[in-house]
């Protein structure tokens, strides 16, 4: 929570709250190696919260008058106050420029 220390001209105290959080990359499923049913889930639970993020955040910048699915992912939960209402988001990318060629050793 981000207080500031003088009042507004209404006589109100400016509040925010400031949310960071990693979000990382969609998890890719590694073929090659052998995976533990316990890091398969969690890659699972990982790409479903990303696709629920994602799906929260089309909902809200169309407008839609659907529901908002943020109870279907804990991320989105954690988020829910920061995405919707009077709030202003900011996504910040970082992304290489390099291209990867992915060789697939059989």
């Amino acid at each position: 929570m981000i207080e500031s220390a003088k009042v507004n001209k209404k006589g109100n105290l400016l509040k925010a709250k400031l949310n960071l959080c990693d979000l990382a990359g969609s998890e890719k499923i590694n073929k090659g190696v052998d995976m533990t049913d316990g890091h398969f889930h969690e890659l699972i639970n990982i790409n479903l919260s990303l696709t629920t993020l994602g799906t929260v955040i089309q909902n809200l910048s169309n407008g839609s008058l659907l529901p908002i699915p943020y109870r279907e992912s804990k991320l989105t939960r954690l988020l829910q106050d920061s995405l919707g209402g009077n709030t202003t988001t900011y996504i910040i990318a970082t992304l290489s420029p390099i291209r990867y060629l992915f060789l697939s050793y059989e």
